[in-house]
C-alpha cells in the first residue's frame, strides 16, 4: 500500500487547521462513511447547529459516494477524499451550476501545482471530473441542503462538495473499473526526479482548493456563472468533440461539445446545426467511439 503522500490523520488535520484559521470545523479522521453525509447530517441536525465553513477528510470512507449514486472505490492511504461545506444564499434554479464551478476551480488549483510546463495536461470534463491526459484522475460530488437551525432566508443553503483523487495504483483501477484512470502518483512523476518535496505539501494542496471553493462560490452568489465561462474554456476536455449523451445507461444522443453557456449549460451542436443546451443532471456524457 503506498501512503507516501497522505501523511497520519492527526498530522493532516493540525496541517490543515494551520492553512484555515477560517474553517470552523476542520477534522481528519482515518476511517469514515462518508464525508459528503457527515456534512449533510450535520446541516439538518435539528439538536445541534453546526458551523461552516468546515472540512472532513479520510483517509478511508466505508460508503463513499460518487455522481449519479455510483460509489466511490477507495483505499485507506491511496485516495485523497474530503467533503467542504459552506453557506450560500441562491434559488433552488441557481443551485446546479455550482457543481461546474467546483470543479473549475478545482482544476485550477491542481494547475498551479504542476505548473504551467504541464498545466494543460489537465483538464475538466463537465460537469466536473479531472483528467490527466483524459484519463480520470478526480471526481467530485456536490449536494445541497437547507439547515434545519439558523436558516437567515428561504434561500439559505448549504452546499457541501467532497473530491475524491486517486493518489496511487491508477493501473490496477484502470482494469477494475474498465476505463482509463490517472492518479497523483503518475502526475508527479512525470514532471519531477524527487517528488519529496510534494509529498509533504498535500494539505497544502487540500487547504487550497477549500478555501478556492469558498472565493468561488461567494462570486458565483454575486455575479452568476458568467465569470466562470471563459475559465472553463481553458479547461475544457470536451471542446470541439463528438461526444455521446446517456441517461441511466441509455443512449439519448450525440453532437459536438462547444463549451459553456452563463447558466454552466454544455452546448451540444447537433447535426442540423443547432445547439441543444444540456443540464447537470441525471445524464452522463462520453466522447463518442
Amino acid at each position: 500500500m503506498n501512503t507516501t503522500f497522505l501523511p497520519s490523520p492527526d498530522i493532516m488535520q493540525s496541517s490543515l487547521r494551520s492553512c484555515l484559521p477560517d474553517f470552523t470545523f476542520v477534522q481528519w479522521l482515518s476511517q469514515i462513511n462518508s464525508t459528503n453525509i457527515f456534512l449533510l447530517q450535520a446541516a439538518k441536525d435539528t439538536q445541534q447547529e453546526s458551523v461552516r465553513p468546515a472540512l472532513i477528510g479520510a483517509h478511508y470512507q466505508t460508503s463513499g459516494k460518487g455522481r449519479l449514486g455510483r460509489k466511490w472505490t477507495n483505499e485507506a492511504g491511496g485516495t485523497l477524499m474530503f467533503s467542504c461545506a459552506y453557506d450560500v444564499f441562491l434559488p433552488d434554479n441557481k443551485l446546479p451550476m455550482l457543481a461546474p464551478v467546483a470543479g473549475i476551480v478545482a482544476c485550477e488549483e491542481l494547475r498551479k501545482t504542476v505548473g504551467e510546463r504541464f498545466a494543460d495536461r489537465l483538464m475538466m470534463k463537465w460537469p466536473n471530473d479531472i483528467q490527466y491526459q483524459e484519463a480520470k484522475l478526480s471526481g467530485l460530488l456536490v449536494e445541497t441542503v437547507r439547515p434545519s437551525l439558523s436558516r437567515q432566508n428561504e434561500n439559505h443553503r448549504v452546499v457541501v462538495v467532497g473530491m475524491g483523487m486517486n493518489l496511487a495504483h491508477a493501473k490496477a483501477l484502470s482494469i477494475t473499473l474498465g476505463r482509463r484512470v490517472a492518479d497523483w502518483t503518475s502526475v508527479l512523476q512525470d514532471m519531477y526526479q524527487d517528488n519529496q518535496e510534494v509529498n509533504v505539501s498535500i494539505a497544502v494542496l487540500v487547504a487550497r482548493i477549500a478555501k478556492a471553493w469558498q472565493k468561488a462560490f461567494s462570486l458565483y452568489e454575486q455575479e452568476g456563472f458568467a465569470p466562470f465561462v471563459q475559465r472553463h474554456t481553458v479547461l475544457d476536455a470536451l471542446a470541439g468533440k463528438q461526444i455521446d449523451v446517456w441517461s441511466e445507461d441509455k443512449f439519448v444522443t450525440q453532437g459536438i461539445a462547444r463549451g459553456l453557456n452563463d447558466h454552466a449549460h454544455l452546448l451540444l451542436e447537433m447535426s442540423n446545426g443547432q445547439y441543444l443546451p444540456l443540464m447537470t443532471g441525471d445524464i452522463t456524457v462520453r466522447p463518442h467511439e
